[in-house]
Parts: C-alpha cells; sequence; structure tokens
C-alpha cells in the first residue's frame, strides 16, 4: 500500500510544480473520474488494488486542493478566483456554458471534502472487501459530484449536480450497508431527495426564461420583483430543507445513517448535509433576498422547532448511529436559524459552524465504526466498558465528545458562541430555545459517552476486543488536528469565509427595508 500512496504523493509535487492557478481547479475536477475509471478497469478480484488507487487518487487530489487554498487571495476583486469554463454546443441549436470557481466559502467546502475522502477510503478498508470495485468507484464518483457542485458557478448546473450526487449516495447505502432495511433507507434518502428538488427546476427555468442564462453573478445582479419572489422562494427552500434537513423533512436521515456504512455516515454528515446549507447561502439570499426576508420568521420558527425537537429526541435513542445522527439534525437546524437572521455575523457563523460540524460529526461516526467492527452492534445497552479494554479510543472518543457539546476551545464553540450571538441581536427568545438545545445537547452527548466507555464491560461483546489498530489511528489523526486548530486558531478559516461571503453584502442592501416592497405587493 504505501510504495502506492509515496508514488501519488510524489506524482502530486510534480503536478504542484508546474500547474497554473487555474490547471489546478481543473484537475481536482478531473481526476476523482479518472480514479474511478481505473478502478472500473482493474480485475474485480483485486481488492488490494481497488483500495490502493482510490487512496493514492484521494491523496493526490487533497494536495491539489491544498496547493488551490494556498493560491486563494482573500479580498480579492475578482469575486471568483481559479475560474475555468466547460463549453458544449450541438448542430447550433444548444449550447451550454458552464464556468466552476472557488470564493472563500466554495473553497473550504471543497478542501473539507477532500480531506473527508482519503478518510472514507481508510474506514472501509476491511469492511468492504466483497464489493470493493463498486465501493471504491462509487466513492470517487460522488466526489466528483460534491466537488464540482461546490465550484459551480452556474445555478442550472448546480441543480444537476446537486441531483447526481444522490445516485452514487444510493448505490453506496445499497452496497454498504449491512442490513435488509437497507434498501428501504437507500430509496427513502432518494424520494425525498429527489421530490423536494423536482420542486426547485420550474423555479431554475423560469429565471432562464426571464434573463436567458442561469449564471450566478448574472443573476446576483437582476432584482426580481418582490410578488416573484416569493413564489420563486420556495422552490429553493424545499430543495435545499430536504437535504438540511429540516423538520417535519427529516425523517430519512436517521435512517440513512443507520443502514449506511461508517464511510457512508461519514460524508452524509460531513458534506452531503452542507448541501442544503451551502445552496441557502449561496443562492437563496443573494438571488431572492426580499423574499428572504418576508419568510424568515417562519424558517427562524420551523429551525427552533426542529432544533429542539431534534434535541429532545437525541434523549430517547437506543442506537449510537442515530444519536449521532439526530445531533447532525440540531446542530443544522442552529446553522439555518443563524443564516436567517439576515445579517453579515449570522452568515459568516452559519458558515463556520458547518465547517465545524463537518470534522466533528464524521469522527463521531469514525467511532461508531470502530466499536461496530469489533462488538457488531450498535445498540447502547450491549455497549459499556470501553475503557478497560480501548483505552486509545476512549481517550479520542473523549475529545471528539467534548467537540460535540461546544466545549470552549474547540470549533463547535466557535461556531455555536457567533450563531447564538447572532441570535440574540435579532430575538431574544429564539436566543433562549437555542441556548436550550444546547444544554440538551452537553445531555445526550455525555450520557452516550459515559454508556460506551463507562461501567462494566460486556464479557459477549468486548471480549478479546482490541484498541485501536494503526490503520484507524491514523484515519482519526487528521480529524484531531483540524478540531485543534480551528478551535485554537479560527481566525483563517473566518477571515476567508467573510472575504468569500461578497454576494451577502451586495444581496442586503436592497433587503434591509421590508416595508416598501411589504407596499409594492399590495
Amino acid at each position: 500500500m504505501w510504495p502506492l500512496v509515496l508514488c501519488s504523493c510524489g506524482m502530486g509535487v510534480a503536478l504542484l510544480a508546474f500547474l497554473s492557478a487555474n490547471a489546478l481547479l481543473r484537475w481536482v475536477l478531473v481526476l476523482p473520474l479518472v480514479g474511478a475509471v481505473i478502478i472500473r478497469l482493474l480485475p474485480s478480484s483485486a481488492t488490494a488494488a481497488h483500495r490502493q488507487v482510490a487512496l493514492a487518487f484521494t491523496l493526490l487530489i487533497l494536495l491539489l486542493a491544498v496547493r488551490l487554498w494556498a493560491r486563494y487571495q482573500p479580498w480579492s476583486r475578482a469575486p471568483f478566483q481559479h475560474v475555468v469554463g466547460l463549453s458544449a454546443g450541438w448542430s447550433g441549436l444548444v449550447w451550454i456554458r458552464l464556468e466552476f470557481g472557488v470564493d472563500g466559502l466554495s473553497l473550504w467546502m471543497v478542501l473539507l471534502t477532500r480531506a473527508l475522502m482519503p478518510l472514507a477510503v481508510l474506514c472501509s478498508w476491511l469492511s468492504q472487501q466483497k464489493q470493493s470495485q463498486s465501493f471504491m468507484s462509487l466513492l470517487l464518483a460522488l466526489e466528483r459530484a460534491l466537488l464540482a457542485a461546490f465550484t459551480c458557478l452556474d445555478l442550472l448546473g448546480f441543480y444537476v449536480l446537486y441531483e447526481s450526487a444522490l445516485i452514487p449516495m444510493f448505490l453506496l447505502i445499497g452496497i454498504g450497508g449491512s442490513r435488509p432495511r437497507k434498501v428501504r433507507a437507500a430509496y427513502l434518502l432518494v424520494l425525498y431527495t429527489l421530490l423536494g428538488s423536482l420542486v426547485m427546476l420550474p423555479c431554475v427555468l423560469l429565471m432562464l426564461s426571464q434573463t436567458g442564462s442561469t449564471s450566478f453573478e448574472l443573476l446576483a445582479h437582476e432584482h426580481w420583483a418582490p410578488a416573484r419572489q416569493l413564489v420563486l422562494w420556495w422552490g429553493l427552500f424545499l430543495a435545499f430543507a430536504v437535504k438540511v434537513p429540516m423538520m417535519p423533512l427529516h425523517l430519512w436521515l436517521p435512517e440513512a445513517h443507520v443502514e449506511a456504512s461508517t464511510a457512508g455516515s461519514v460524508l452524509l454528515a460531513g458534506v452531503l448535509l452542507k448541501l442544503g446549507t451551502y445552496g441557502m447561502l449561496r443562492f437563496s439570499l443573494p438571488l431572492l433576498p426580499d423574499a428572504c426576508v418576508y419568510y424568515g420568521p417562519f424558517v427562524m420558527l420551523l429551525s427552533l422547532l426542529g432544533l429542539v425537537y431534534a434535541s429532545l429526541t437525541t434523549l430517547r435513542q437506543v442506537d449510537l448511529k442515530k444519536v449521532i445522527a439526530y445531533s447532525s439534525v440540531a446542530h443544522m437546524n442552529l446553522v439555518v436559524l443563524a443564516l436567517f437572521t439576515l445579517s453579515d455575523l449570522g452568515a459568516t457563523a452559519a458558515a463556520f459552524l458547518m465547517l465545524a460540524h463537518g470534522v466533528v460529526s464524521p469522527a463521531m461516526f469514525l467511532c461508531v465504526g470502530a466499536l461496530y467492527d469489533r462488538a457488531h452492534s450498535k445498540a447502547l445497552k450491549y455497549l459499556g466498558g470501553a475503557a478497560t479494554a480501548m483505552p486509545l479510543f476512549s481517550i479520542l472518543f473523549f475529545l471528539f465528545s467534548l467537540a460535540n457539546l461546544a466545549l470552549p476551545l474547540s470549533p463547535n464553540f466557535v461556531g455555536e458562541f457567533l450563531c447564538l450571538t447572532a441570535i440574540f441581536g435579532h430575538n431574544f427568545w429564539a436566543l433562549l430555545l437555542s441556548c436550550l438545545a444546547v444544554i440538551l445537547s452537553a445531555a445526550y452527548t455525555m450520557w452516550a459517552y459515559a454508556r460506551v466507555v463507562h461501567g462494566m464491560p460486556r464479557p459477549q461483546v468486548f471480549r478479546a476486543m482490541a484498541d485501536l489498530n494503526r490503520r484507524e489511528f491514523v484515519t482519526f489523526v487528521p480529524l484531531v488536528i483540524l478540531m485543534l486548530w480551528w478551535g485554537l486558531k479560527p481566525e483563517i478559516v473566518l477571515n476567508q469565509l467573510s472575504s468569500g461571503l461578497w454576494f451577502w453584502h451586495q444581496a442586503t442592501l436592497h433587503a434591509l427595508d421590508p416595508i416598501n416592497w411589504v407596499l409594492e405587493i399590495i
């Protein structure tokens, strides 16, 4: 394995030496497909080769993404950097031009996706041997769809890529799951997300018919009539609310997490859920600011209900994976709540909490995966006494649990504190309910940790159980480093996120006085 990994790193260093800035993003988007094709061309019995090629390509693309971040210039006059275009035509009748680029927001989403992909491959190193060819190629295909969605500068192109990410995730749950209910969970994921997204398509086509383009930079300067914004807003909101997910559209998420493999849960919690809040922050708020002002109280009420409901529901779960899944629902509803305060602080805080959750929640799911590989159970009543047999695992699980409950010096603390500050400036009663959810978060996190780590070990479960091996420890180390870095020095991330919200400042200029456009509707 390691010679191939070192070879990929050497190839990455060589590519970094001569690639231009624009070529970096092009290679970041193309290489996942190249890796998926190579894996499909290998013999189906070459299980070790499938894993090694997938790990080599994910590490190589990670090096390119880090170089892309190093070349990014905050507060540049250009709203997007490293822009690359893709044009296609057919017989002079159809002409499509897509552009891909990064700003501070999409750059960090790309880095988060890239950082989680090698970890997804490593945590599936031994558990997906029977169908390793399909599983590893689907991981790279999902990576390609996510990277393209986070960098696409066209609303119609984003819709297509947003939907295309469903197919690999559907197959990953079906292939990687271990119980008969995995098929039901996969179909719930597709049906909920697909039906919600179909409402978005007519709105995108209406924008295209009115302006002749779906380019984000052009639509950002188009001021829609308030009455039309109120209609278009629902199409975008329903599509993104399902992905967040917001109550009552959240039922697919716990089922999908429980039935998915560890890699599927890591990517689902770390990246796929962020497509919903990213879509709100990137498209809904800048393009339809007046409608966001009008529907803001409704969305905040829905977010508060989801936040408190998910926190209370988590307390009564008996499956460790469902505890973390409902915890993700609560954290993402807090992100939406901060977003719809419609303030600069709320936007930056929500973006940072998205990234923090994308590190801590996958780490918690990796801990569940390590337990399941040994105990073959996720039921809390069968777990206990892990500190006796697995001291290293218990220490790491303790660190991630503290981050999940937003202890100071953790990235979740920075994100939640900024979100609560933005909410306090908007509505005091919303702050009180949010603080109640934060207290409940500490309660269910420490309760789950105590049930797993402390107490007497179950002989039938923990008999001859070993601590983390070298591969598992290497999987956890990057997440610990990111967690400590963002918790102790968050200003680097916050500054670049603020520079990436240029469209937010433009959109909120004409959304600060809702009285005039409400009178216009009347």
